[in-house]
């Protein structure tokens, strides 16, 4: 029990250690599981590395404690956004089915044939794709993903408000 209260105690092992392992994970559903990721599971993805690369740049000894502090309140944010993305796709899939937006065409093609303000305002509004779920071990992936935002917003802003010299 105390090696896993020492591990709870370092937010760039914790970051990084569940940003890097998130991502695996969601690698590994898509290539084995054959699930391809809808728009907001990939800016979910993207957001569980930007957290895991503040929690890789924690990692750096000697780091000012204002520098510690800004990576933690980035890390805080990036979970906070993630987890508005992730509580969209939630939305989305508990819409009823005939109010479920219709699906959008492929990434790559958004990506070649509109602006790029478009293109986010199209992924963030989300479309059938993101109201499909196949897989569920209690939450889907989804709500899964809520959770541990929730969980790394509060890890992390708890971490930030500490009163103490070391981080």
């Amino acid at each position: 029990m105390n090696i896993l209260r020492k591990i709870l105690l370092l937010p760039p092992l914790v970051n990084c250690g569940l940003g890097v392992g998130l991502i695996v994970g969601a690698y590994i559903f898509e290539v084995f599981g054959y699930y391809d990721p809808c728009p907001l599971c990939i800016l979910q993805r993207w957001s569980f590395g930007l957290i895991a690369l503040c929690g890789a740049l924690l990692i750096i000894p000697g780091l000012y404690l204002l520098i510690r502090k800004l990576l933690l309140l980035m890390a805080g944010l990036f979970a906070m956004s993630g987890a508005v993305i992730a509580g969209r796709q939630i939305y989305l899939q508990n819409l009823p089915s005939d109010q479920v937006p219709t699906c959008a065409p492929p990434m790559d093609f958004l990506m070649d044939t509109l602006p790029i303000f478009e293109v986010i305002q199209t992924i963030l509004l989300g479309d059938g794709n993101c109201a499909e779920y196949e897989w569920r071990f209690i939450f889907n992936f989804a709500e899964w993903a809520f959770i541990f935002f929730i969980f790394l917003f509060c890890y992390n802003f708890f971490f930030l408000f500490k009163n103490s010299t070391k981080v």
